[in-house]
């Protein structure tokens, strides 16, 4: 290992001399260039983890973690005992029945026409599972029941409201019932129209709901598909929507409590599988075009101590006609660019954490609300993600340094003090 005399000529060697300024410089530019890279990684990835979260927070805001149903048979009878089933499995904190079915709407006017997803809620335990009262704008409420003229309420997405005539609150909307493509086509006769009355308009964020979702009463959604006494489904809110693998799998938790089929279940990992694993893709993608930054700081480690090394070549030697070792000599230069990675990588790491932490905080960098589903850069920072990033770039440029000091330490004592 290096003692004090090595530690001693690096120090002396990082000194900038006249001739060997430009040097330095390189040493200098090595150091703010990993310090951009470690920084631009640990904000990157942090902001990735950022958008990931918030739309984990609204896709499962909106809906549950899992969706129970009897996917062999039309609606599920006896749900309020499979419900029971349900909230009794240890991790469940929520279960809440549904109907649902996909058709189109209009305005009263019947000019504008939109596809709609009709969601039949439970309005007793929806809150058990969904956070909609959080995404309903100021003036409307989850009032679902009937008005005095008989007209149920509705709860539209604001996208939704915008395709069908931008509809306001307090605005009657029109409604197909589900019907057979086929028969449609057939007997060219529409399926019947139901009115509602729009009583809350929500906005998610996540444009697939805000888009086509249109919440009703259960009840209203079971006269209208005629599932008298059945329901869709149940869907379900755990403590820990992550664990959602363990209840859905063959032999799991849910399949323990239910007996298996004919009911099924679905989590949220696997129902937007596709899209995680794009986002997670994404993330990889910018780790390694960044990390580009970071490898070219390190060739600059390799670039500078050669020059050094070159500079340096005479008083290498008389350093070994004096009794200096090749080990040590070689030391000397490992600690030169292990002291650019040091110095980078900590002032990389810290200010990468500090931006991170301090606009997760106060918000310094906004976004404009009416386009994208946040108000601010959302910063998640994985301390993980920082530990590994600055663990790996060091050990970089600690391995950048053995080439320039292997040549060092293999120089010819008498042919280096010929040199100059």
């Amino acid at each position: 290992m290096f003692g004090k005399f090595e530690i001693f000529v690096a120090k002396r060697y990082l000194v900038t001399r006249k001739k060997t300024g430009f040097i330095s410089l390189i040493s200098l530019i090595s150091i703010v260039g990993i310090s951009v890279g470690v920084a631009a990684l640990i904000i990157v990835l942090s902001l990735m983890n950022g958008f990931s979260k918030e739309l984990r927070t609204r896709l499962l805001g909106m809906d549950g973690h899992i969706w129970v149903n009897s996917p062999l048979e039309r609606g599920m009878r006896d749900y309020e005992e499979v419900r029971k089933k349900l909230i009794a499995i240890p991790g469940v904190v929520g279960a809440s029945p549904f109907c649902s079915y996909q058709t189109a709407g209009h305005d009263m006017t019947r000019k504008n026409t939109a596809p709609i997803m009709v969601r039949g809620v439970d309005t007793g335990s929806v809150e058990s599972v969904s956070d909609i009262d959080d995404y309903i704008l100021p003036g409307g409420s989850l009032d679902l029941g009937r008005d005095d003229e008989g007209v149920p309420g509705a709860v539209i997405g604001s996208y939704l409201s915008m395709s069908i005539g931008y509809a306001a609150l307090g605005d009657y909307i029109l409604a197909y019932g589900p019907s057979d493509i086929g028969e449609v086509l057939d007997s060219m006769v529409p399926p019947p129209l139901y009115k509602f009355r729009v009583t809350g308009i929500f906005e998610s964020g996540y444009y697939d709901y805000d888009n086509m979702v249109m919440l009703i009463d259960i009840a209203e959604a079971q006269r209208i598909i005629g599932y008298e006494g059945r329901v869709s489904g149940i869907v379900l809110k755990l403590d820990d929507m992550f664990k959602a693998g363990e209840y859905t799998h063959a032999g799991g938790l849910i399949d323990k409590a239910l007996g298996g089929p004919p009911y099924s279940s679905m989590s949220w990992i696997e129902q937007n599988r596709v899209l995680f694993k794009w986002m997670k893709l994404e993330k990889w993608a910018a780790f390694i075009v960044l990390s580009l930054i970071i490898l070219v700081a390190a060739f600059n480690i390799v670039s500078s101590l050669i020059m050094l090394v070159m500079d340096k070549t005479r008083e290498v030697g008389i350093l070994k006609s004096m009794g200096a070792t090749n080990k040590s000599i070689g030391w000397i230069f490992v600690l030169q660019g292990a002291f650019v990675g040091i110095c980078g990588t900590i002032s990389g790491s810290l200010l990468g954490i500090a931006l991170c932490t301090l606009q997760d905080k106060y918000h310094f960098i906004s976004l404009p609300g009416d386009i994208y589903f946040i108000s601010a850069l959302p910063m998640e920072l994985q301390m993980r993600d920082a530990i590994t990033i600055t663990v790996v770039t060091l050990l970089l440029c600690l391995i950048s340094a053995f080439y320039p000091a292997r040549k060092a330490a293999g120089l010819n004592p008498v042919e280096a003090i010929r040199s100059e």
